[in-house]
């Protein structure tokens, strides 16, 4: 068992997450984290936040909780800022509180009313034939020829 063993509900969330790491509303970091287990944020980092691609990590960035850098991870639950892009393998919730300044690239997406994003929004397409249509259409839009000048 990790140093915070603590079970913590984020606001209107179903799901209950079970969270090996703790860090403070208190606590600051800068650089980049890897992280193998789940985490609940309340702090600042200055830094990206990962997980490897066969962990099932959940990253939960609380009200006070802020990301100056890219959030990478199975499942992303957001309640505070980040300013950065998300990449959440699994599921992305973005609560009524959250602000997110970047791209966010999901499997699941949930957003609560009150929740504000600057970016876009990237939906993960599985290793079908779809990824070669949207190839396709992107080779099309290169063909097309704009009659404007300057």
């Amino acid at each position: 068992m990790g140093l915070f063993n603590k079970t913590k509900k984020m606001n209107s969330s179903d799901s209950l997450e079970s969270f090996d790491t703790l860090i403070g509303a208190a606590t600051r970091i800068e650089g980049r984290m890897v992280v193998n287990k789940s985490i609940r944020l309340d702090g600042t980092i200055e830094g990206s936040i990962e997980s490897s691609l066969d962990n099932q990590v959940t990253v939960a960035i609380g009200h006070t909780g802020l990301v100056h850098g890219d959030v990478r991870a199975h499942r992303v639950l957001v309640n505070g800022q980040v300013d950065g892009n998300i990449y959440a393998r699994e599921k992305c919730e973005l609560h009524e509180t959250s602000k997110v300044k970047g791209d966010i690239h999901y499997g699941l997406l949930g957003i609560e009313h009150g929740a504000e994003i600057l970016g876009l929004m990237v939906k993960k397409i599985e290793n079908t034939g779809e990824i070669q249509e949207v190839t396709e259409a992107k080779d099309l839009l290169s063909q097309i020829k704009y009659p404007f000048k300057k």
